[in-house]
């Protein structure tokens, strides 16, 4: 499975809690399938994560399924809302 695929999975089974959007961070926390993990994702499109993934590419663009997870929550909450 993709990390795509993954954060869609965990964003459809409603595991990603998203805590704050702001102007120039957005945090969350994701219930991974061994341990829950706090994530950060900056406008500059780098991320922070608290999984392995995390810690050997923190502060990169290649965000791991969780920091896409709160991506897609946060998209489709903006999506949701617009709807009439």
């Amino acid at each position: 499975m993709t990390r795509a695929e993954e954060a869609q999975r965990l964003v459809d089974e409603g595991k990603v809690y998203v805590v704050f959007v702001g102007l120039y961070v957005t945090e969350g926390r994701v219930q991974g399938e061994n341990a829950r993990y706090t994530t950060a994702l900056h406008t500059s499109g780098t991320f922070f994560c608290t999984c392995d993934w995390g810690q050997h590419h923190n502060y990169t663009h290649n965000l791991c399924a969780h920091a896409l997870a709160v991506k897609l929550a946060v998209e489709r909450k903006k999506s949701d809302a617009e709807v009439p």
